[in-house]
């Protein structure tokens, strides 16, 4: 049996960032990182990279992990022991922990309908040698069916269309593309940029049956249409890896993740768990998917990994940044989704004012509480790109530190 100080369950970005944390903040112990992939990937824009041609790009560097004396070991953890604090992994291995963080990760949401299993049909999974398959199969395919308009489809539908040759269909279920992420006029500024850019938007639609002897070569959808497809790309969401979370009998819901508590502990104090698995109990609501992103991933990675052996950082709610840019216009949305009830985003709510403050090229929608004016969260439009991020960075930190709308210098 291997024996380790602390163990970490999964090599993404939040396990990768929770390993080199660890060493960081308990120097002597010895810290041993357990993944399935041979190459784990930088998530960060991984769909447009994936269709863009640049996945080499996103592999995360094991030399950082040997640099810092952690113990990488290319296996799949199959089973927790609890009471003996160790696991099992696929190869047969034991290894004991004394603190463990469960950084497992989120998988592509299931879409179990007929003819899913044809080849031609991906899902957004990150795992280098399927996206691999997938860009070789992307640059010969001459009609793509995308389906989900969030932003990893939106990304991929992006890339895609520097491709002249390529018929691009995208296929959302809900009345407009990135409903989940902006308000009604940015999602009509959005679909009309994407149409110049050459992408066929279908709306209010969801996906009967793919359809195809050896390989899929249509689709079939609920408004009666069937497309034309060589390639279809699943864009439709993903939900927590909490399989061996669920074994182990550790508290959790399946759709928001694994339970923690404001350390990052979960039922048993000493397994943590960080990322897309994880699910802060005071942002969890029963049977609700939590929104996933790769910059959190990484902030609580550092606070699980602070708190292994003395309880030293809180987890504090992140402030929600979502942005992309098409073409030469930039989309950005900031703010405690939670609190600006994101189904009608920045329909005013009862409790809050909204107020519209245009400098230059770029326009910003500031919703802030009515009783005490501390902002809550922007909608930002504009161009350049970077002017867009800089001032989603600048309102993430007012709404951090309550600062009330008076006091923002937008200009």
């Amino acid at each position: 049996m291997q024996r380790t100080d602390i163990l970490v369950v999964g090599g993404g970005i939040a396990g990768h960032t929770a390993a080199l944390a660890a060493r960081r903040y308990y120097y002597d112990k010895k810290v041993t990182l357990v993944r399935r992939e041979v190459r784990a990937l930088i998530p960060w824009g991984l769909a447009y990279a994936s269709a863009a041609g640049t996945l080499d790009r996103y592999v995360l560097s094991d030399a950082w992990l040997h640099q810092a004396s952690v113990n990488l070991v290319i296996d799949g953890v199959v089973a927790i022991d609890r009471r003996n604090q160790c696991v099992t992994t696929a190869c047969g291995e034991e290894i004991s922990y004394e603190k463990m963080i469960l950084a497992t990760g989120s998988s592509p949401s299931p879409l179990p309908l007929k003819g899913a299993h044809l080849p031609g049909i991906f899902v957004l999974k990150k795992e280098l040698p399927h996206l691999k398959e997938m860009q070789q199969r992307l640059a010969e395919a001459r009609n793509l069916v995308i389906v989900g308009g969030g932003l990893n489809g939106v990304e991929m539908a992006l890339a895609c269309s520097a491709r002249p040759q390529q018929r691009i269909t995208l296929v959302e279920l809900l009345p407009r593309c990135l409903a989940r992420v902006f308000n009604h006029e940015f999602c009509e500024l959005a679909e009309e940029k994407l149409r110049q850019q050459g992408v066929e938007i279908i709306t209010a639609a969801g996906v009967a049956e793919f359809l195809g002897r050896d390989r899929v070569e249509q689709v079939k959808l609920s408004n009666g249409l069937t497309l034309p497809a060589d390639v279809v790309i699943l864009a439709n969401g993903a939900l927590p890896r909490t399989d061996l979370a669920r074994q182990a009998g550790l508290e959790m819901d399946a759709q928001a993740g694994i339970l923690v508590d404001d350390y990052l502990r979960t039922s048993d104090a000493a397994i943590f768990a960080a990322g897309d698995c994880a699910a802060p109990r005071s942002l969890a609501v029963p049977g609700v998917p939590l929104p996933r992103q790769a910059r959190m991933a990484g902030q609580e990675a550092r606070v699980a990994a602070a708190n292994l052996f003395t309880l030293q950082r809180r987890w504090e709610n992140a402030v929600a940044r979502f942005a992309v840019a098409i073409g030469d216009l930039a989309l950005g949305a900031v703010g405690l989704v939670k609190d600006l009830a994101l189904e009608a985003r920045m329909v005013e709510p009862p409790f809050a004012s909204i107020s519209t403050v245009v400098t230059g090229d770029l326009t910003v929608r500031v919703a802030y509480g009515r009783e005490n004016g501390i902002t809550l969260g922007a909608l930002v439009q504009g161009q350049p790109q970077v002017r867009v991020r800089e001032t989603m960075d600048y309102l993430a930190t007012a709404i951090q530190q309550q600062t009330p709308f008076a006091e923002l210098v937008l200009a």
